[in-house]
């Protein structure tokens, strides 16, 4: 096997990269980690396995400083880069064992701590993890669209949940709220970044605040696999949220919201337009990302649980992992 360690994709053809990833989620695209890179968010790397010149196996990390107790320490973490997706791809015991070396390798370079591997799920085998520590995550949502068409999916909810979507959508009618669905990324980036920066000042928490070059770079490298939904009275933007497609999926992530116009709703209308615009495109499934469980259940959403392995080599901070993982796990 031959181990290539980059700071790009680049180096990757598309079409090799889907054959060894799959185009089930957009988050794991060549496209997405092209738009990462060139936004600036976040430093990539990469280990690439090759054998007889084929793209067996593949991780994509980045460094970033991780919380645990009131401790920030910066890690390598293993994962989709604002996302809920996975980024570790291997087939064998043998491509763990090697891409973890070639892993090993940035971390020390980077001077990271420790090292993450995120966004698992209870399909991977964690066995040859040797010394990693297990913390579970916030719960991914999705909803599988077995539906004809939003009327179909509408007859599937409890009566309740029904008569509140129907009395929504025609409240925002009825108030004349519009749609706007575009990829014109770059027109609309200042408009998108402002709605979600409502949310992300409520919240105080700007993790994964998009930069205006995020856009620019969306609109370079998947200006035909994403769009923004954003909702409008008249020329006044009240809501917007970023859809990404794959063939079978869509995802729906960096929502935002005008706190001074609650009364049009154009919130809840991310997911009900959401979950409509999904049909139509015949994706067989939705993800609505992380939190307010207790209303995305209502609207017929599902959780997905996910976990992170953890491990670090000195010591202290290790016997601080265990003990954080303990409170986390207390607390799911």
């Amino acid at each position: 096997m031959e181990l290539e360690i980059a700071d790009t994709i680049r180096t990757i053809d598309k079409r090799e990269w889907e054959i060894l990833g799959g185009t089930y989620s957009a988050e794991q695209s060549h496209g997405w980690y092209r738009t990462v890179e060139d936004s600036g968010i976040y430093n990539m790397h990469y280990v690439f396995l090759r054998e007889n010149g084929k793209l067996t196996a593949a991780a994509c990390c980045f460094v970033f400083k991780k919380k645990i107790f009131n401790l920030e320490i910066p890690f390598l973490e293993v994962g989709s880069p604002l996302g809920t997706s996975h980024a570790f791809f291997s087939q064998t015991p043998q491509h763990v064992e090697m891409l973890l070396i070639g892993l090993e390798h940035i971390r020390k370079k980077e001077k990271a701590k420790g090292l993450v591997i995120s966004n698992l799920d209870e399909e991977f085998d964690i066995k040859h993890l040797k010394g990693f520590i297990t913390l579970p995550l916030l719960d991914d949502t999705y909803i599988d669209l077995n539906y004809a068409d939003f009327n179909d999916y509408l007859a599937f909810l409890p009566y309740k949940a029904r008569k509140s979507v129907k009395n929504t959508l025609k409240k925002t009618r009825d108030l004349n709220v519009r749609t706007v669905f575009t990829n014109e990324f770059v027109k609309w980036k200042d408009t998108a970044r402002r709605l979600q920066g409502y949310l992300c000042e409520k919240f105080n928490d700007y993790e994964w605040y998009l930069g205006e070059k995020f856009y620019e770079s969306l609109e370079t490298h998947l200006k035909d696999t994403a769009e923004l939904l954003i909702f409008m009275k008249d020329d006044t933007p009240l809501a917007s949220i970023l859809a990404l497609y794959s063939p079978e999926a869509a995802h729906y992530r960096f929502a935002g919201a005008d706190p001074h116009y609650k009364q049009y709703q154009a919130y809840f209308l991310i997911y009900y337009e959401g979950i409509k615009r999904a049909i139509e495109k015949k994706k067989k499934r939705i993800y609505f990302g992380l939190t307010t469980y207790d209303f995305k259940e209502k609207i017929g959403c599902r959780r997905k649980p996910l976990f992170e392995c953890v491990k670090v080599e000195n010591p202290l901070l290790s016997a601080a992992v265990k003990s954080y993982a303990v409170v986390r796990r207390t607390k799911k």
